[in-house]
């Protein structure tokens, strides 16, 4: 785990895409989150919340393919806490609907833990495309224009007032 301190009020921690990396970072971050605010159940809910997303990110985003890079940003603003954490796995199509499933169903409670953990939450996909322009001489237009996809970021939002 690679910790900085940006600004004040911020921190960023980087892991690997393991169980034991989402496990240190969820001891450091819930010791941000009680020094900050002085509430152990905002520490709770905010490590509890924090740990559910990133479990998604390992197992959904990266396929439990371990070495890939995960980045935590922690920030204290005005009585809230914003967590954002970052990856380059698969991104989702959409946000799951934060209900409970049956008692019975092997999984599916993540998304209903983090909404019942935080006040809100969003997501955001930064795609990137790489854009290839040949010029040749004495032509004032471009003569050769291509684009494809490169790198993207998905981006996951936690908010939580203290």
């Amino acid at each position: 785990m690679l910790a900085a301190a940006n600004v004040a009020d911020s921190v960023t921690l980087k892991i690997a895409s393991t169980a034991q990396q989402v496990s240190l970072l969820s001891e450091a971050l819930h010791a941000l989150c009680l020094y900050a605010t002085g509430n152990e159940k905002c520490a709770l809910d905010v490590q509890c919340a924090t740990v559910e997303a990133l479990n998604n990110v390992v197992i959904h985003a990266y396929h439990n393919q371990p070495g890939h890079e995960i980045t935590v940003c922690w920030y204290r603003q005005d009585r809230q806490l914003r967590i954002e954490i970052i990856d380059n796995g698969d991104s989702m199509a959409a946000l799951p609907e934060p209900v409970l499933p049956d008692f019975e169903a092997e999984g599916g409670r993540g998304w209903w833990i983090i909404n019942a953990s935080v006040d809100s939450y969003f997501y955001k996909i930064i795609e990137g495309v790489e854009r290839e322009r040949v010029l040749f001489p004495g032509e004032n237009h471009e003569s050769v224009a291509t684009a494809k996809p490169n790198a993207h970021r998905n981006i996951l939002t936690l908010l939580k007032q203290f």
